[in-house]
């Protein structure tokens, strides 16, 4: 475990991928030096009641049983039946619904942008935790506001060891080998399957920039229904080379083998689909949220008055999600699950930073991909941040 007293601007981010990335943890102190939580208690619990944010309390005491979660949307009865510790409020897809946070994420850049998941929030009481518990996914840990006691266990996880009360992963017993305090600034990133444990040590607010933990199960099942959604209802399995058998029961490995050969067709680690199909995969965000331009334009000449009247930015929404990959002489490009073929300048320029150059990336743009352009920000995958905001 290593503390580095370095702004995250100035870390080595090639080190950080060889050295701890799905490695170790690392706390790194004043990564972002006097940072002053964008959210308070009071709005983070406003955000809680809303009908579309997914929120959730977790009660560790005092509640029907242990570790009781509440899901959302909270009410103020909700919040008044708290009691005074013990206690702690999660929201989760910040930057979807606000996407002025997005700034955060974005200091995590050296990690794909598609790998990222969501960016959470968590208000604790004195003393409030979510448990000890061990996660598949990679997290780093901001801390906002006040302070927080982290432990962590690098050891596995016995099958046995969950609290049985609650339907959520908490760990009975939790031996801590190493521990510290984090404060405004501060973060600790905590690799998969490292067990760990914050408690608030007063009242706290922490973000989380969380990246996505895909399984096995996922990758293959999706691939899998992508591949065979247009196949011909003609193709079917056929035998006639057919022999007699002992047995109208039996099958033999010349049956199975039939099978091998449809399934080798498909399941081929060099399908000529598998990139397409990766990039829409990766590039869908899995959340219902729908996006709209509040003023829809018919052409980009719209969207530049817009830009220079209101003296606004031009920025990609983070609830979008965008992928691309290189080809000889153009680049696949992924926009929440949906695929463009777009010259390789032009997806360089439009995704090389959250702030889009406009008038930049007209120099360059096709007709088609001007078309494009007014699409995206049709249907809110841009849109304008308007700097008194």
């Amino acid at each position: 475990m290593t503390e580095i007293s370095t702004p995250i601007g100035n870390l080595n981010r090639e080190q950080f991928l060889e050295e701890y990335w799905q490695k170790k943890p690392l706390v790194i102190r004043q990564a972002f030096p006097s940072f002053e939580s964008p959210l308070s208690a009071e709005e983070i619990a406003g955000l809680a009641c809303e009908e579309d944010i997914n929120s959730r309390i977790l009660l560790e005491k005092d509640g029907e049983h242990p570790w009781q979660p509440i899901f959302g949307p909270m009410d103020e009865e909700t919040f008044a039946r708290m009691p005074e510790t013990h206690w702690t409020l999660i929201v989760n897809d910040l930057e979807k619904h606000i996407p002025e946070l997005a700034w955060i994420t974005d200091q995590f850049n050296f990690i794909p942008e598609w790998r990222f998941d969501d960016l959470m929030t968590s208000y604790a009481a004195d003393h409030g935790s979510v448990g000890p518990h061990m996660d598949l996914y990679d997290v780093f840990i901001l801390q906002g506001e006040g302070r927080r006691r982290w432990q962590i266990n690098s050891q596995p996880v016995a099958a046995d060891n969950q609290v049985k009360e609650t339907p959520l992963r908490i760990q009975k017993t939790f031996e801590a080998e190493q521990e510290w305090i984090l404060e405004p600034g501060d973060i600790l990133y905590i690799p998969p399957g490292v067990s760990h444990h914050g408690v608030s040590l007063g009242e706290s607010i922490s973000y989380s920039i969380g990246f996505r933990a895909i399984s096995h199960n996922d990758l293959v099942n999706d691939f899998i229904g992508f591949i065979t959604r247009d196949l011909d209802p003609n193709l079917t399995y056929r035998d006639p080379d057919l022999e007699l058998k002992t047995s109208a029961n039996e099958f033999d490995q010349q049956d199975v083998d039939r099978v091998r050969a449809i399934f080798r067709d498909y399941l081929n680690p060099d399908h000529p689909a598998l990139t397409q199909w990766f990039g829409r995969f990766m590039s869908d965000p899995k959340a219902d949220l729908q996006l709209d331009a509040d003023e829809p334009i018919s052409d980009l000449g719209e969207l530049e008055a817009l830009l220079a009247e209101d003296d606004a930015k031009l920025l990609r929404h983070p609830a979008s999600r965008f992928a691309f990959t290189r080809h000889e002489d153009h680049c696949l490009l992924f926009i929440d699950g949906q695929q463009y073929t777009t010259s390789t300048r032009f997806t360089e320029m439009l995704c090389e930073q959250r702030e889009i150059n406009l008038p930049g990336l007209l120099g360059i743009a096709t007709v088609e991909e001007q078309d494009l352009l007014t699409e995206w920000y049709n249907s809110g995958k841009l849109y304008l941040h308007y700097n008194d905001a």
